[in-house]
């Protein structure tokens, strides 16, 4: 990262401050204050004896279910802070890279007395002809990042709206559909589950620009999924203009990027329509910082509606019953067979070990502590 960025953060904590998982995203722009006031109320309802999971959605929907969608609203809940972390991460690199890779190419504008000519230096040493990719990379893996974390916002919504609906295999798009299908006139659930749906809607609208969400999650399945689409980007000049040996202006430049304005199609689609309309006329370093920005406004926003549901859910357990959906066939018991590529060249079987004790609460929650686990052989 940059040097600036690097010695903020290595400035040394207050030695009376115990520092928090809060303190630092706080310090690289996440503040999720909502968030994390969600994931304890939620995490607080986990029961570490009978009935196991989250103690009151029993008896539904059956102890084998109620254990593992509870476990993955838990992991889905941390998921979302821990990919909003790599995303600022990914900033914080990108910055640096794209400086380094700019400042690499501040002379390649030429004037020529026919006029200005782009001649890009040739690159001196590997790390210099990659420095385009390490650019990519950390722009690819910023998306990756903030779509990841709205999937597993999908997965905690799923969960606390109570939609029939995979929560391991959550997608926002398809959880939105979901919500976009109650009959908010059906039961009192319903409507409190249609009443979210709207207040969701509503909060994607106020985060960003008309269309941001959708973009980003196009942009994801491109870059991840997808050929990569065509990249443009330009020269501008950076001032003030310094003078020459011989008195006259030296120009310097710096290459900026521009994203691609509709990520979902394809280069050729664009181009059938309007060419210099193929990517967001404004500087591709905007772009992602306003889509860090619209997701912890969103996440913020989102947090408080689904802290207001799940204490409705609570208070109201009969309203609104957790389906059996959301974890279809029980425990699963396939595997891949793969075992790695040295089998047996380090094992793991440890005869003591230490755990963070949210984690050792989960396990008791889900009844897989040694001497609980015989118990899954008795659950529904």
């Amino acid at each position: 990262m940059r040097a600036a960025d690097f010695a903020r953060l290595n400035e040394p904590y207050p030695e009376a401050l115990e520092p928090t998982e809060d303190d630092a995203r706080a310090a690289i722009g996440i503040k999720l204050l909502h968030w994390a006031s969600l994931e304890s109320e939620i995490f607080a309802d986990f029961v570490e004896q009978q009935p196991h999971g989250i103690g009151w959605w029993a008896p539904d929907p059956g102890t084998s279910r109620r254990i593992l969608i509870a476990d993955q609203l838990s992991c889905c809940l941390a998921s979302v802070a821990d990919n909003m972390t790599e995303a600022a991460l990914h900033w914080l690199e990108y910055l640096d890279a794209s400086d380094r890779d700019s400042a690499r190419l501040a002379h390649a504008v030429k004037m020529l007395p026919s006029g200005p000519v782009i001649d890009p230096p040739r690159p001196r040493s590997v790390t210099e002809q990659l420095a385009p990719d390490l650019v990519r990379m950390q722009q690819a893996g910023l998306i990756r990042a903030i779509a990841s974390s709205l999937d597993c916002l999908a997965g905690v919504i799923i969960g606390v709206a109570a939609l029939p609906h995979s929560i391991l295999k959550a997608d926002f798009k398809q959880a939105r559909a979901v919500l976009a299908r109650i009959d908010g006139a059906a039961s009192a659930g319903a409507k409190a589950q249609a009443d979210f749906a709207a207040r969701l809607e509503s909060a994607i609208v106020a985060a960003g620009p008309h269309g941001w969400l959708d973009w980003t999650l196009d942009l994801r399945n491109m870059l991840v999924h997808r050929g990569r689409r065509i990249e443009l980007g330009q020269y501008l000049p950076i001032t003030p203009v310094l003078l020459g040996p011989d008195g006259k202006p030296a120009p310097r430049a710096r290459r900026v990027s521009h994203l691609p304005r509709d990520p979902g199609r394809s280069d050729i689609e664009v181009f059938i329509d309007t060419p210099w309309n193929m990517v967001l006329h404004e500087e591709g370093t905007r772009t992602l910082q306003g889509l860090m920005n619209s997701t912890v406004l969103l996440l913020e926003t989102a947090a408080g509606h689904l802290l207001n549901l799940w204490q409705w859910r609570r208070a109201h357990p009969g309203d609104l019953r957790q389906p059996a959906d959301q974890w279809k066939n029980g425990p699963s018991k396939q595997s891949t067979g793969f075992n790695g590529y040295a089998p047996g060249s380090l094992n793991l079987k440890p005869s003591i070990g230490m755990m963070h004790p949210i984690t050792a609460r989960r396990f008791h929650a889900a009844a897989v502590d040694d001497a609980a686990r015989p118990q899954w052989a008795t659950f529904d």
